[in-house]
């Protein structure tokens, strides 16, 4: 149950760091140097922030796996 709750923090924290790095900055980036946000940018930003929060999710479990292993030896 403990893995479960630490995956789903690592899902909305990845989510958030990837909707601030893609949705915003790299978006406004984009935006002030092209004028607007054609193909290429479009997928970008909208998968970069999907595949952040799934990048998320596996860093929180394998973080949580190594700290209860290193806690029982």
């Amino acid at each position: 149950m403990r893995t479960l709750g630490v995956a789903v923090l690592g899902l909305f924290l990845g989510l958030l760091a990837g909707l601030l790095i893609f949705g915003e900055l790299v978006g406004r980036i984009v935006v002030a140097n092209k004028g607007s946000v054609e193909a290429p940018w479009t997928f970008v930003i909208g998968f970069g922030q999907q595949g952040l929060a799934i990048a998320g999710l596996i860093a929180a479990i394998v973080i949580d796996h190594r700290r209860r292993a290193g806690t029982s030896k």
